[in-house]
């Protein structure tokens, strides 16, 4: 980006960083877009107003302090002033007549985040919704998601079921955005659609039906389109970042190739723009395992059992162990303070949380959390489909012999078990001892416990470990009630479909005694905290009929899931 030296353009010009023509009182820049323009001084800047006092005592500028704590040893001071921007924004914003924008920005777009585990989406999110209008197609795509979340904790039924007129009216106020050619190159333009696409999202996976890609894939052109003369360089490669998040995230769901877009992106000189984190070099990885999971699937479909794909097969099965080998080493390089510390039921924690083999991880976050969970899964879904092209290989007689290693079905099994394993351990840091439907008492309800308080009560553990993050203790605890069994649902609802599908005889019919069930119930406890349908219709009867319909109804909502959640960020 060119350095214009120091500026005196306005506050809206500066933190869109587009060049100001300095016009006062208001600057003709943002006369043009019909943005607020933020003035050239104190005199000018807008304030928040504050309402959250609504759902708690705590203001949100002391939590949007706390969150720029989140420092990463050696990060850029480029990224220490975003995440000063996202503090300002919070706590200095144009004012909200309703509580349900400034309750999702602090519950969901602000606590638990930092840049470095960000793929930048709601870094970008918060400043840009503060500097735009009212009724600007941003602010009311936010309004509209932000209306729908709070609905729930509200407990309102028909929350993400049916048509809104918010959405409506942000739908109709994007087009018109998209038709406007400098509107349609602001990175505002862009938030928006995705903001309508995480509204979809949701109401994908309450509906239980397959989500439509329609807000993705004009997000996707609109960013292709664009160069650095429409959008700020910086702000494009985040932009990329987070859709290529998408995109490896898709792939891996549809069992499909990753997109040539994808690619595109991967190899874009703007990827170095902007700082590389472990989330970024998973999803790198993440595209081999899409690739992988694609040629095995179209091997697959091919029959699978002919002797002329004999050299196929050790060829990806050679490329699988690489694939293997660097998720193991992501695994060793990721900062020390993301790893998780194991907690003993009844001995560090309450005995009132539900846990695995009495064990319970720790994170310093739920995006840390699910980042992890993210990796586990891929290395679930490569041991997965490495056990079953060697239970092709030993279907091929003596062809298949020499291509064919006990020890690599030995060491495929142990890694199924210790992922699996894995996933389970975090179950109890993402839902505490919840087991009803949440609502915003949950927030201050004592009786509500969480491993991680455990942590913080002993005063030095939680520093020794670096898993206070720059949180503050309400902070963690508020930023876990909100998003942990969101966060929660995705890996769960994956380990129950994982080994539905698929026919291998060497893989376990899962990997403990009793752990598909403990899996199953901790998933059907999401659903109860987050309202979504618990019935499937199924009314068998007989000797076994409730073991049976509990069963059927987590498999068929665990399916349902899937389908919703095919463009959403986790495993």
């Amino acid at each position: 980006m060119v350095n214009r030296g120091r500026s005196g353009g306005c506050v809206t010009c500066k933190q869109r960083r587009v060049k100001c023509d300095e016009t006062k009182p208001e600057c003709q820049a943002c006369h043009r877009l019909k943005l607020r323009c933020g003035g050239y001084g104190n005199k000018y800047a807008l304030k928040f107003k504050d309402q959250n006092h609504k759902f708690y005592n705590e203001d949100v500028g002391s939590r949007s302090r706390g969150m720029m704590k989140f420092a990463r040893p050696g990060r850029s001071s480029e990224s220490d002033v975003q995440h000063r921007n996202i503090s300002t924004a919070l706590t200095s914003r144009p004012s909200e007549p309703d509580t349900a924008v400034p309750f999702y920005l602090s519950h969901y777009a602000s606590m638990g985040r930092d840049m470095g585990s960000t793929r930048g989406f709601f870094e970008l999110l918060i400043p840009a919704y503060r500097s735009e209008r009212d009724e600007s197609a941003l602010s009311l795509a936010v309004s509209a998601l932000a209306s729908e979340i709070l609905s729930l904790w509200r407990q309102d039924p028909s929350s993400f079921r049916s048509p809104r007129k918010s959405y409506s009216r942000a739908i109709a106020r994007l087009r018109s955005a998209i038709q406007d050619p400098i509107e349609r190159g602001q990175p505002a333009t862009i938030l928006a659609v995705l903001v309508l696409q995480t509204y979809e999202n949701a109401s994908a996976i309450y509906d239980l039906r397959r989500v439509s890609s329609t807000h993705h894939n004009g997000a996707t052109s609109l960013l292709s389109s664009l160069d650095s003369y429409n959008m700020d360089v910086i702000m494009r490669a985040y932009l990329r970042k987070f859709m290529l998040h998408t995109e490896v995230s898709t792939a891996i769901r549809q069992k499909n190739p990753l997109k040539s877009i994808a690619y595109s992106w991967f190899e874009s000189e703007e990827s170095i723009v902007v700082p590389q984190n472990p989330s970024s070099d998973l999803d790198a990885i993440g595209a081999s395992v899409a690739e992988l999971q694609a040629s095995h699937t179209q091997f697959v479909r091919q029959g699978g059992l002919s002797t002329s794909l004999g050299p196929f097969l050790k060829e990806w099965m050679a490329d699988a162990k690489r694939v293997n080998a660097e998720l193991l080493k992501w695994s060793e390089n990721v900062p020390h303070h993301w790893r998780p510390v194991r907690l003993i039921s009844s001995r560090d924690i309450d005995s009132s949380i539900p846990t695995y083999q009495s064990i319970c991880e720790v994170y310093p976050s739920c995006q840390i959390a699910s980042i992890w969970n993210l990796w586990r899964v891929q290395r679930l879904l490569l041991a997965k489909l490495m056990l079953e092209s060697l239970d092709a290989w030993s279907n091929m007689g003596c062809h298949g012999k020499a291509f064919y290693c006990l020890t690599d079905v030995s060491d495929c099994q142990q890694t199924v078990q210790e992922e699996v394993d894995g996933v389970c351990y975090s179950i109890p840091f993402y839902l505490g001892n919840r087991t009803t439907r949440s609502n915003l008492s949950d927030f201050t309800d004592p009786m509500v416990r969480l491993p991680s308080q455990y942590i913080w009560k002993e005063g030095t553990r939680l520093d020794r470990n670096g898993l206070e993050a720059g949180l503050s203790i309400e902070d963690h605890r508020r930023h876990v009630i909100a998003q942990g069994p969101w966060r929660a649902m995705h890996p769960l609802s994956h380990l129950l479909t994982l080994f539905s599908e698929g026919h291998s005889e060497m893989m376990p019919q899962f990997p403990r005694s009793g752990q598909r069930e403990w899996i199953r119930d901790q998933f059907l406890r999401v659903a109860k905290l987050l309202h979504l349908p618990s019935e499937s219709g199924n009314h068998t009867k007989g000797s076994e009929s409730t073991k049976a319909t509990t069963d059927y109804n987590a498999g068929y909502l665990a399916r349902g899931i899937r389908k919703g959640a095919i463009l959403m960020s986790g495993p």
